[in-house]
């Protein structure tokens, strides 16, 4: 039976109806919010910071300019190229009679000013051998992970930037670069997974982190900024700095003092509950503006990003907020942040409201179910050919299947 579409409308209208009774307070907690940004002392908000690192019940960033601050892009280079890639995989599947996965990087590489063009290419690749489908501890090859759910996508993150160093190192050196990635710079995928110490050191440090390390080194020798661009935010790390503005604590032991409220009852709920970093700057931005600059205080880029600290800004990109995170390198030089800010910014202009750059480049790596079909079916064709036993389970061929 497929889905009963007019009892879910009901439950749907129900829910709107409790979402528009939660607008006002919303709005009321909003205008706390805005209050206490233009209130922040930022040397005050950082010792104040480091006195709760400890204690604190949220990630908390580090803020290097007033929340206040609103910043227009400067002007953009005559000549200049934006770089961006994307990813997509196919999962190891158990229903498939071949172990396998694979990842479809696409690339795209825009030229602007006297010699326009564009250049758009992907590059699919199969893993398939037992060496290739596991990650292995080489201090102690007894350890191993298989590469898949999480652990691919971290991969595929890491082949989106290797791929990102490869197209740079092919550009031009002669004109600005701006080199984009779709989502976070920080490997959220590893994050609490409780995953061993061998996977986050192969990925992260000798993966992901040794390939911002090779843009840094190519950003010595021309005008390079790395971001990466994240539409329609759901961070409300900022909003956790502002609770430490209107916290009556000198410092925010959030357990000791609270641990025992309620959420919503909370000396600081007033200001933030429930409230998303994008919504103070869809208040204050206009178009084309960005916010100022925090360092994020994420545990894995402390622990396994070096001298790659993570710097991030809000810019109002026309449609929407979006949230746009550097390197500490780019946040750093002022040349080349204003060069993110302005190629973001433009991009976003080019598209609709969202970087054309990264939207041509998923539209190379994307992998539709179509595809995942055919990709199947090649599996199983190579295999019949080599005489290779072709299986499926049941609960897979009973969704091709109608017995009623």
């Amino acid at each position: 039976m497929s889905l009963d579409l007019a009892k879910t409308a009901l439950q749907i209208d129900g829910m709107a109806d409790e979402l528009r009774m939660r607008q006002d307070d919303r709005r009321r907690r909003l205008g706390h919010a805005l209050e206490a940004a233009r209130a922040l002392d930022v040397e005050v908000q950082e010792e104040k910071r480091r006195r709760s690192e400890s204690t604190l019940a949220w990630p908390v960033p580090k803020v290097l300019d007033s929340p206040a601050a609103r910043y227009s892009p400067p002007p953009l280079p005559e000549d200049f190229s934006v770089v961006a890639t994307d990813g997509s995989h196919i999962d190891v599947d158990r229903h498939m009679p071949a172990r396998c996965f694979l990842i479809n990087i696409g690339t795209s590489v825009l030229t602007y000013g006297s010699e326009a063009g564009a250049r758009l290419f992907n590059r699919p690749r199969l893993y398939a051998s037992e060496q290739e489908l596991v990650l292995e501890d080489y201090a102690a090859p007894s350890r191993r992970q298989n590469i898949e759910g999480a652990v691919l996508g971290a991969k595929r993150t890491v082949e989106e930037i290797q791929a990102l160093v490869e197209a740079l190192r092919a550009l031009s050196p002669d004109i600005p670069a701006v080199a984009l990635m779709d989502g976070s710079l920080i490997m959220l995928g590893l994050v609490g997974q409780g995953y061993q110490d061998f996977i986050r050191r192969q990925l992260v440090e000798n993966g992901f982190v040794k390939a911002l390390d090779e843009l840094r080194e190519i950003a010595r020798d021309r005008p390079l900024a790395v971001a990466s661009y994240i539409s329609l935010p759901g961070s409300s790390e900022v909003v956790n700095a502002l609770r430490l503005v209107v916290c009556p604590y000198e410092t925010a032991d959030c357990g000791n003092y609270c641990g025992s409220l309620v959420p919503g009852n909370r000396p600081c709920d007033d200001t933030a509950h429930g409230l998303l970093d994008r919504e103070l700057w869809s208040e204050t931005l206009e178009p084309g503006e960005r916010s100022g600059v925090f360092a994020s205080s994420s545990q894995m880029v402390a622990n396994h990003y070096g001298g790659n600290d993570i710097h991030f800004f809000y810019v109002h990109a026309g449609e929407e907020i979006g949230r746009v995170e550097v390197p500490s390198w780019v946040a750093n030089d002022e040349m080349l942040l204003g060069l993110t800010h302005s190629m973001v910014v433009d991009q976003c202009r080019r598209g609709p409201g969202y970087p054309v750059a990264l939207m041509e480049a998923h539209e190379q790596a994307v992998v539709t179910g179509s595809d995942r079909r055919s990709f199947a079916q090649l599996v199983d064709e190579a295999l019949d050919s080599q005489k290779l036993p072709v299986y499926t389970s049941q609960k897979n061929r009973s969704k091709r299947l109608r017995w009623v």
